[in-house]
């Protein structure tokens, strides 16, 4: 079984054309979870979560954005993290955070979920100019697309379209935001 997981997990990481993998699993154990080192080597989980760890605590500067970069994380230019995020430890190099995208803090970014009978990993990406608010998690594969807002205490469990505003559990699209929006948001913050 462990051979298994291990040889599906290498193939999907190799191919960067597919969004998602699902495993089922069909171990001893009553759950998946109690083996969810079979994703993952341990000491490698260990030395990432240290890293996730720090940088929760850190506030938003470009040290902590190249300690994301150094576990695998794809991260773009101008790109703000707020203390408290918790990027997905077990797979950071499934995540990537495009230029100029703002994290608010308390959120989860998720590259896996561990059901009770699957192993589920999925690919996210934040795109350009993403305001994510506080207090939101991701159920993987998520695109966030770009100029895309998304509110507070949001589950984003699908896909955000480009700009557009997203709130709620589950996520729903409230507004398509027009093409100018972004230009004239930022005037009004200069006044």
């Amino acid at each position: 079984m462990g051979d298994y997981i291990k040889k599906q997990v290498k193939a999907f990481l190799k191919d960067k054309t597919k969004k998602e993998i699902r495993i089922k699993y069909k171990g001893p154990k009553l759950n998946a979870a109690k083996e969810w080192y079979r994703l993952r080597n341990p000491v490698h989980m260990l030395w990432t979560s240290f890293i996730v760890e720090i940088c929760r605590k850190l506030p938003p500067c470009e040290f902590k954005n190249n300690l994301y970069r150094m576990i695998g994380v794809k991260i773009g230019k101008d790109v703000t993290i707020s203390p408290d995020v918790v990027i997905d430890w077990l797979f950071p190099e499934l995540i990537e955070i495009d230029d100029g995208a703002l994290l608010g803090g308390d959120i989860w970014v998720a590259a896996h979920s561990i059901l009770i009978d699957e192993f589920r990993l999925g690919r996210v990406r934040i795109g350009k100019q993403v305001l994510i608010g506080s207090w939101v998690g991701n159920e993987p594969p998520t695109e966030y697309g770009d100029q895309s807002i998304v509110g507070v205490y949001t589950y984003v469990n699908k896909d955000v379209p480009p700009r557009s505003f997203c709130v709620g559990i589950p996520m729903q699209v409230k507004k398509e935001l027009p093409k100018e929006y972004l230009q004239e948001f930022n005037k009004g913050l200069r006044r």
